[in-house]
């Protein structure tokens, strides 16, 4: 089985260019405003990719390193780690074996996608014939992700290891695009 990692870059350079510079080549690699650059060097690791294959990641790492900063590739081993960075994640009220000793409330997570033209016009032959929208299922699946890394992240940056009743729930923002929303509340176990 093919290895997976988690990019995370926690604002560390390689010592040899000035802060400014490693920012703008970053920009440059990540095709990213300078504003984002600042909150990419913010006090908190961000996380740059998640399920990231050994060539993908090799290719961030020599990237990363050219622009004179670091990332760090962590091996993703289980499906919740890949999902959440290694965050627990439940839909029941505990975590079974642990004891919960902090509360630290909701966090949420959220994407809005669009419909691909090419998608669309494969779905409209797969209506045809009958069959999975193989390009939705891969869009929903992408969304889920994204949403649960982003309450994830939101849990992390409140000191907590766990989030309990997880939800998700969809909603139409305008013809042709929906909003992937997760939920849970942020805790703290042992």
């Amino acid at each position: 089985m093919a290895k997976t990692f988690k990019l995370v870059f926690e604002g560390k350079l390689t010592g040899t260019n000035p802060l400014e510079e490693v920012k703008q080549n970053l920009a440059a690699v990540l095709k990213k405003t300078p504003a984002a650059m600042d909150q990419l060097f913010a006090d908190v690791p961000v996380v740059i990719k998640t399920a990231a294959d050994d060539a993908t990641a090799a290719k961030y790492e020599a990237a990363f390193k050219k622009a004179g900063a670091v990332i760090q590739l962590i091996e993703m081993k289980r499906r919740s780690d890949i999902a959440a960075g290694g965050m627990i994640l439940t839909n029941v009220e505990t975590v079974p074996g642990a004891t919960i000793v902090e509360h630290f409330g909701l966090v949420a997570g959220n994407t809005i996608r669009a419909k691909h033209v090419g998608r669309d016009i494969m779905a409209s032959l797969k209506n045809l014939i009958g069959g999975e929208l193989k390009g939705y299922t891969e869009l929903l699946k992408e969304s889920r992700e994204q949403a649960v890394e982003r309450m994830a992240n939101q849990a992390r940056q409140l000191g907590a290891n766990a989030i309990v009743n997880v939800r998700f729930s969809t909603s139409s923002v305008a013809q042709g695009a929906a909003e992937l929303y997760a939920y849970g509340t942020a805790v703290r176990v042992e």
